[in-house]
Formats: structure tokens, C-alpha cells, sequence
């Protein structure tokens, strides 16, 4: 597949990254300038990386440093990207810890050349390399070879003969490949703490597929969900960790990075099955801190409601353990999740501010990853007001 972007755009000989910088390719609401027609913006329109290699191509055509902060599984590199200026406190930007979630991803790869700050930024654009590359690759780790299926069920009928099983009840199958479980569907918060099947799973990884067709970038298995089960039999997911001593290689380069950086502000991009946006905020070490986090917060979601975005309902909560802050904000102890620290619990409990960011999967690709763009770029600027 091709890089996602060609480095110049035919209009007037400008570059990309030229407009980019000068505002040319801006944000909800905002004008485009003249010379771009609708045409050639839909044109340059932010798309999904099919496999891990585009988006590293794509960052090396821009002309950024990849700093290799470590390896995945199967070698992929975890790479960060350091943008902005050297002011400090540092600014950290993650995505695809979720890889099924990739506009995220996306954004993250945008932000890179389109933040403007004087503040030193880095980001990792997905915790999930083998995840990005699809269920069909983690199927070949397992098996030794790219396998040639074409439907879930075609998976299904796979893992059915090449695996061996250890869970098939319902419309749920788990099996054992090589060094990894591979399922059929999602099992995270579906699978009672340390069952006897999850025996041979323990330290190891299970994959499935991603399986709809109205979620763009996620489709039928274009993505491969990662998910982790404990030493103790728990089943839980590459945005955990944080706080633990086992934990994944993913989750070591992103906790290595913000204790080298020492972020005072950070964002992770995250998506959720719905189509309206929401997004998350932290309780905070000190006073000051939490009054900025919550005028963040306020400040962003407010942007985001003005570009016309569908914000969730006035009734939704993401989970027992959030408090509604106003609609579309989500204010969280992380203490009471009881699972671990997440990436932005892990933040707000060691550095500072921080932000979990969740677009609606359902909505146009596009508009997800404006979404985005439009909230970190929002908090940003009040950042630099506080650091002024």
C-alpha cells in the first residue's frame, strides 16, 4: 500500500508540510485557503495506514528522526518521534495501544508535523505494531507463514484446525498457536480471573480480529486486538501496566520515555464503538494542577461541541468509576479502576496533567482524527498559557 501522503500536493508547487506549517490544512471550523480546492483537501485527507511499514515510511519521507525505544514481539520497532521546541515541561502524545482504534494513530502521526508549541513533544504514533499489521500477520507468528483467509469465518475455520483448543463454548473460541492464543472475538472483561483454560496462556498473548464493517479503519480483519493475560489468569489489554513490574515490552518504551521526559502534560488517543465523542480527565497530585485540568477539559470539549461533533449523551458513562464533570468530560480516580494504571492514570498519578481522548469508531475517519487534532491542539495552547 502506498505511503498515506505524498510529501507535495500539485498545487502551486507548495509542499505539504509548508502548508501545514503556514495553517494551510487547518482545523474544525477554520478556513482552508483559496487555493485549495474541496477537491484537493478531500485528496489530502488523513487515511489509514495498512500496515506498520506505511506509517514508518511515512514519518521517514517527512524527514523525522525515529528514535527506536524498543521492540515488539516479532521485532517491530517502538519508535518516538521529538517535535516542537526544547521548552520544557515536555508534552507526550500516544495512540494505538488499541489498534483497532486508528484514527488515533493517525492523528498522532499528524500532530507531529501540525502542533505548533514551544514545548518539547514526544510521540509514540501506536503501542501496537503487530496489532496495526492485522490479524492475518499475528496469525503468522503462530503459524510460520501468512495464512490465506479472506473471512472471519475463514478464521475461524483456521483456528479450528491449526489450533489447539482450549475454549469453544457459545460464539467464543480460543486456541493455542505456537506462543499465542488466538480467539475469535473479544474476551477482555468475558473471562472470569484465572479459569483452567487460560492455564497455557499465562504471560502470553491472545490476538483477535477486528470484525465489523461500519467502523472505518477497523474492518473485518484489518487489525489485530492485543490482549495480555496475567501471571494470575487475568485477560487484560496493552493499556495496563503501567504501575506493574511485569508488564509488556510496549508498555516498558512508553513508561522509559516519560520518566526520561517527565511530561507535564499528556494525551492518549483513543477511540470507543459508539459515534459521539468523549473524553477523560484525572485527579491530580496538587491544587493547581487540578484547577488546570479541568479548565482543560472544559476549554477542549467546549471546541470540540463548536466544530459540530456529536458529543455522548447527557445519560452515558463510560464505567462505574467515572463522575460526569459536564457532558462529554469524564473525571476519574484512577485508584478505582482495579485493574492497573492505564497510560493517562499513570500520568496524572506521577507527572501531571492528562487526557484520554475517545472518538466515536462509527463516525467518517476524517472527522475522528480532526477530533483529535482539535483537542490536543486546544489544551496545548492553555498549556503554554500556564507556562508562560
Amino acid at each position: 500500500m502506498p505511503s498515506v501522503f505524498a510529501e507535495k500536493n500539485s498545487v502551486n508547487g507548495l509542499t505539504r508540510r509548508s502548508l501545514l506549517r503556514a495553517g494551510g490544512l487547518c482545523l474544525s471550523g477554520l478556513a482552508v485557503p483559496a487555493l485549495l480546492s474541496a477537491q484537493t483537501e478531500r485528496e489530502a485527507a488523513p487515511r489509514p495506514f495498512g500496515r506498520y511499514a506505511d506509517l514508518l515510511d511515512t514519518l521517514r519521507k517527512r524527514g523525522h528522526t525515529l528514535r527506536t525505544l524498543g521492540f515488539a514481539p516479532d521485532k517491530s520497532p517502538i519508535v518516538g518521534v521529538k517535535t516542537g521546541g526544547t521548552k520544557k515541561p515536555a508534552i507526550f502524545i500516544s495512540a494505538g495501544a488499541h489498534s483497532t482504534e486508528h484514527a488515533g494513530v493517525v492523528a498522532a502521526v499528524e500532530l507531529i508535523d501540525r502542533l505548533q508549541t514551544k514545548h518539547e513533544v514526544w510521540v509514540i504514533p501506536t503501542r501496537d505494531p503487530i496489532g496495526l499489521n492485522g490479524y492475518r500477520y499475528a496469525l503468522s507468528l503462530g503459524l510460520g507463514e501468512l495464512p490465506q483467509v479472506e473471512t472471519l469465518a475463514d478464521a475461524e475455520a483456521l483456528l479450528r484446525k491449526r489450533g489447539e483448543v482450549l475454549f469453544d463454548e457459545g460464539e467464543t473460541l480460543l486456541v493455542l498457536m505456537g506462543e499465542y492464543g488466538y480467539a475469535n472475538r473479544g474476551l477482555y472483561r468475558g473471562v472470569e480471573k484465572g479459569a483452567a483454560f487460560l492455564e497455557p496462556l499465562k504471560g502470553r498473548r491472545i490476538y483477535y480480529p477486528s470484525r465489523t464493517d461500519d467502523m472505518p479503519g477497523a474492518g473485518p480483519l484489518e487489525r489485530a486486538y492485543t490482549l495480555i493475560v496475567t501471571p494470575d489468569g487475568e485477560v487484560l489489554h496493552l493499556n495496563r501496566f503501567l504501575d506493574t513490574a511485569w508488564s509488556p515490552a510496549e508498555v516498558r518504551c512508553a513508561r522509559r520515555l516519560m520518566a526520561e521526559i517527565q511530561p507535564g502534560l499528556t494525551f492518549d488517543l483513543h477511540e470507543h464503538g459508539g459515534d459521539s465523542f468523549w473524553m477523560s480527565a484525572r485527579r491530580q497530585r496538587t491544587d493547581d494542577d487540578e484547577v488546570w485540568e479541568r479548565r482543560i477539559a472544559s476549554e477542549a470539549i467546549r471546541a470540540v461541541a463548536a466544530s459540530g461533533t456529536k458529543l455522548a449523551p447527557e445519560d452515558y458513562s463510560p464505567g462505574s468509576f467515572f463522575q460526569r464533570l459536564e457532558r462529554g468530560v469524564y473525571w476519574l480516580d484512577a485508584g478505582q479502576r482495579g485493574e492497573g494504571l492505564n497510560l493517562v492514570d499513570f500520568a496524572a498519578r506521577q507527572y501531571g496533567l492528562g487526557f484520554t481522548i475517545e472518538t466515536g469508531m462509527r463516525g467518517p475517519f476524517h472527522d475522528r482524527v480532526r477530533q483529535h487534532l482539535l483537542v490536543v491542539q486546544t489544551a496545548v495552547k492553555l498549556f503554554e498559557e500556564r507556562h508562560a
